[in-house]
């Protein structure tokens, strides 16, 4: 821990935890743009069983060791492995198989992620250990992911219930594991998710908590409350104006409508695709989709638009810069994603003066309420949306929310913000 007596503390000693970074969405550009941030300042590990190259690209020299299996960890499918929680019990089974040297470290940081809590029975007690929990798993307590991103039912909601069941104990057993710990805690990604884990876990509800406060704990230092820490963005890859490198990107992506909107996220109910694509009928602007999906919702998101009136592109996977002129280049960023724990996209669009069209839902009240940079809009008011997008296109209007929601980035969500944040959670100080 850090010294006192006014000593030069050590760095801080910090294995960061996440079980897969294959998606490489949101989440994982998170955590990796943090490890670059506090390259130098931490001494720093990364414990994962799947890590991409692209991934590991991602961290751009930062120093860091890596522990991850000799051969690239088999992710459990199907309803039978669901039912059975195969996919947990593999993933507590090779984290136990890492050679982690624990005694280099005097914290871990878990990210939410499918097998990531499981490496938690095998962390030494006298470690602290910090749950970043982007969202109760959303599998195991909503039915969102549950639908077609039509909405429809992929089946009836008994047999979900039913398939994980166990996976549901597994993940509360983990909980009640890791609040027993002292010196542990248990943080969502905004108040919103803050709140969830009161409903989902019980732990104690507190608004009043600002951004990586410690827990209330007992007298054995156990917490009795959740807290929350924001995510980030690296300014650094969302630049305010476009550099040549952007550019020259951007020149090669194809099929880029003369006037759209952008909406990011993989094709499904849980971000509001079909939605945000329905909310675009009579505007006279196409859709831009950025995050994959199967091919069959891609075919059926572009048919559905074409009968609604609406063309839409289905993006490939972008590079950076690329996808940074891509979003600079929109009328708006778009999203009716349903109860967004907390949403790194309208944070990535004010970063680059697009301005941010956001369903009045979940996290994104507590990216949007405190700044004029764009719209929170109810689901279901057509006409809002309808107008909204209008606005967006008045230059005037567009150059203000763009200079408020630049110089509210810089301030709240910079890299440095979530490293101090993280530094009090983990009361190293």
């Amino acid at each position: 821990m850090a010294t006192s007596g006014g000593e030069k503390s050590r760095p801080l000693r910090i294995l960061m935890v996440r079980a897969s970074f294959s998606t490489l969405g949101g989440a994982e550009r998170d955590l990796l743009q943090v490890m670059r941030g506090a390259s130098g300042r931490w001494s720093m590990g990364l414990a994962t069983l799947e890590l991409t190259q692209e991934a590991e690209d991602l961290l751009d020299g930062a120093i860091v060791k890596i522990y991850q299996p000799a051969k690239p960890h088999v992710w459990s499918n199907g309803a039978l492995a669901e039912f059975s929680a195969r996919t947990s019990r593999n993933a507590q089974k090779a984290w136990g198989q890492l050679n982690i040297p624990w005694d280099e470290y005097d914290a871990v940081h878990l990210t939410a992620c499918k097998g990531t809590l499981e490496i938690l029975p095998h962390v030494p007690a006298r470690i602290t250990v910090h749950y970043h929990c982007l969202e109760p798993p959303r599998w195991l307590y909503e039915d969102v992911l549950h639908r077609k991103p039509n909405g429809e039912l992929k089946r009836p909601l008994w047999i979900t219930k039913l398939i994980f069941t166990r996976q549901r104990r597994r993940d509360k057993a983990f909980i009640r594991q890791l609040i027993n710990r002292p010196k542990s805690s248990i943080s969502g990604n905004s108040l919103w998710i803050q709140r969830r884990i009161h409903e989902v876990y019980g732990l104690e509800m507190n608004e009043s908590k600002t951004n990586g406060e410690p827990p209330k704990r007992d007298t054995t230092g156990r917490p009795l409350e959740a807290t929350h820490v924001r995510p980030v963005v690296d300014l650094k890859h969302w630049p305010q104006e476009q550099d040549a490198t952007e550019k020259q990107e951007l020149s090669t992506v194809e099929n880029i409508p003369d006037d759209y909107v952008v909406t990011v996220g993989r094709i499904s109910h849980g971000k509001g695709t079909w939605e945000s694509l329905r909310s675009l009928q009579g505007t006279n602007l196409s859709m831009v989709q950025i995050g994959g999906g199967d091919a069959k919702d891609r075919d059926d998101l572009i048919e559905e638009g074409a009968r609604v009136g609406v063309p839409v592109v289905c993006m490939p996977r972008l590079s950076q810069p690329a996808m940074c002129g891509v979003i600079r280049g929109a009328r708006a960023v778009v999203s009716h994603a349903h109860y967004e724990p907390f949403g790194l996209t309208p944070v990535e669009a004010m970063a680059v003066g697009t301005p941010a069209l956001m369903v009045d839902e979940g996290g994104f009240n507590c990216t949007l309420s405190r700044v004029e940079s764009g719209r929170l809009i109810p689901r279901a008011d057509t006409a809002a949306w309808s107008n909204a997008y209008r606005d967006a296109k008045d230059p005037v209007l567009r150059e203000a929310w763009a200079k408020a929601g630049r110089s509210y980035v810089e301030e709240y969500f910079s890299v440095n913000v979530q490293i101090e944040a993280m530094e009090r959670i983990l009361e190293w100080n």
